[in-house]
């Protein structure tokens, strides 16, 4: 059993996924940079901050000193404790000698015991008269503090950025690729020989628009191609069987006028021309239109069935038919009875001979369904789909049996014509099993209900 297909991620799914990276890239790559551009500006406005008041306190105690009644060890103390710098740690030291200090703790100079600790100050220092040196520093820990109050703030706003980029991502990606999903749905509306129809906008990009020319162009091109495929089909159909037909007639007068020396190679004859004719009468039907669904009459599978098991196996142990009285769909009567009869042929053609094809009719749900079933015939599996190919015969099939490789083939055209198809439901192992599945038919009523 092949695997299933993954689906392809879509335009859209892409467009909003690279829009909700590129904004989630962007979010954090600005508030990275915003965040390192407020702690350094923060630390340099600080850093002349404390350049002022160290000026400043330096000049308040210059002053002090060239006063008479100055005394370094009570006015240096004095002056600090006036100066008004709270949270700020000042310092006096005069040579390795800490003279006075606004704080009790660690000191920050001139040589701090602890180098971690003189990293969590902003330091400057002034000197002064009498050999003394001013220090003042400033906690950075202020500044960290806005940083963390940032990236709270951050942490908040970004699943809402993020959503906000998302909502808006997909109603662009929607709006870019309005002209290609309206190409996409009139390519899929399109039946076999029917024009490419007007897009539903005037407005289109100029990218989907030469690819609307493109795709125009080979569909001509396709179009044409089958056109003459089609005619040549028909018409070489069309102009053999009348020629086969005469062949055969003349075959037969000949039959009846020969002796007996004669007549088995004009029996063998008519049986050549017979199966020419099968095999004109399959090209003209696979030269139809493939697209569905056959609008037609209303036929009774279970006749249809009855009546072909009577022609293909016409002796009662040839056959086991269940079918119930009416299983009814809409279609084409004569296509039908050429898709069973060929599922009868072929069941026919290969079953094992002292044992009855079975022939069962179903109904299930919005499908009615033909079971065929050969006994003694296998189906391997690299056959199971390559047998409605046209033309496809196996390799045991060759060897043991004339025909073309059309049979199946047709009846799966004619299925699809009909909006069904046909299978092979059995395995390797078992005995070959054909399920032809055709649409129900649905009266008025059924067919005037809205599709759920």
């Amino acid at each position: 059993m092949t695997p299933p297909r993954q689906r392809a991620p879509s335009l859209v799914s892409r467009f909003v996924r690279a829009t909700v990276t590129v904004a989630g890239a962007s979010t954090l790559l600005l508030a990275g940079a915003a965040a390192f551009i407020a702690w350094a500006l923060w630390e340099a406005g600080e850093e002349r901050e404390l350049e002022a008041r160290a000026s400043a306190m330096a000049a308040t105690i210059e002053s002090a000193a060239g006063e008479a009644d100055w005394n370094l060890m009570e006015d240096v103390p004095e002056a600090l404790r006036e100066s008004g710098l709270v949270g700020y740690r000042l310092e006096i030291w005069r040579g390795a000698r800490l003279v006075a200090a606004s704080l009790s703790g660690p000191t920050l100079g001139p040589q701090p015991a602890d180098p971690a600790t003189l990293r969590s100050w902003l330091v400057t220092t002034r000197r002064l008269p009498d050999d003394l040196v001013l220090l003042v520093a400033a906690p950075r820990d202020h500044g960290l503090r806005a940083l963390r109050v940032f990236a709270a703030s951050l942490a908040l706003a970004a699943p809402l950025c993020l959503g906000l980029a998302l909502v808006l991502g997909r109603a662009a990606a929607v709006h870019a690729a309005r002209p290609l999903l309206d190409l996409r749905a009139r390519i899929q509306a399109l039946r076999p020989l029917e024009p490419l129809g007007p897009p539903s906008s005037a407005r289109t990009v100029a990218e989907v628009r030469e690819l609307e020319e493109a795709f125009g162009a080979l569909w001509t091109r396709l179009q044409e191609a089958l056109t003459r495929e089609r005619n040549f089909a028909a018409d070489a159909s069309h102009e053999l069987r009348t020629p086969l037909t005469r062949i055969r007639l003349y075959g037969e007068r000949a039959r009846a006028a020969a002796g007996s020396a004669a007549g088995p190679e004009l029996d063998e004859q008519r049986r050549e021309i017979d199966q020419m004719v099968r095999l004109v009468d399959s090209l003209l039907i696979l030269a139809r239109d493939a697209s569905p669904e056959v609008r037609g009459e209303t036929v009774n599978v279970a006749d249809v069935v009855r009546e072909c098991v009577r022609d293909v196996l016409p002796a009662a142990r040839e056959a086991e038919t269940t079918a119930p009285d009416e299983t009814l769909v809409s279609g084409d009567e004569e296509l039908l009875r050429i898709a069973v009869q060929n599922l009868l042929e072929n069941a026919k053609k290969f079953k094992r001979p002292a044992s009855p094809a079975r022939v069962v009719v179903e109904t299930g749900g919005e499908t009615v369904r033909v079971h065929v079933t050969s006994p003694g015939a296998r189906v391997a599996a690299e056959d199971r789909e390559r047998l409605f190919e046209r033309f496809y015969r196996s390799a045991g099939a060759r060897a043991s049996h004339d025909g073309h490789g059309l049979g199946l083939a047709i009846v799966r055209h004619i299925a699809r014509l009909h909006g069904g198809d046909v299978e092979c439901a059995s395995g390797p192992d078992e005995d070959a099993h054909f399920v032809l599945n055709i649409p129900a038919w649905r009266g008025p009523a059924a067919a005037a209900l809205p599709e759920r």
